[in-house]
């Protein structure tokens, strides 16, 4: 008797459907897939962008543009 009556829900559950009054058109989903593909384009290029900052936080060194900008305020002076 316990087996029988969670399947008798589960049926009565699958049987009550409630309208859902949506539609989603090609539109929408060519728009889903933009959003998605530019937010990975996005991290791509954020990660390119900052590459030898993040390189040199977890190598403990200066980055190369560091050390450049260094060299010239020191040749301005």
């Amino acid at each position: 008797m316990k087996k029988v009556f969670p399947g008798i829900l589960v049926a009565l559950l699958c049987f009550w459907l409630q309208p859902a009054m949506a539609y989603i058109d090609p539109g929408s989903g060519s728009a889903i897939m933009s959003g998605v593909i530019g937010f990975f384009v996005a991290i791509g290029l954020a990660v390119k962008t900052y590459w030898y900052k993040i390189k040199s936080f977890f190598a403990g060194k200066k980055s190369d543009q560091q050390s450049d900008l260094d060299s010239i305020s020191k040749e301005d002076q």
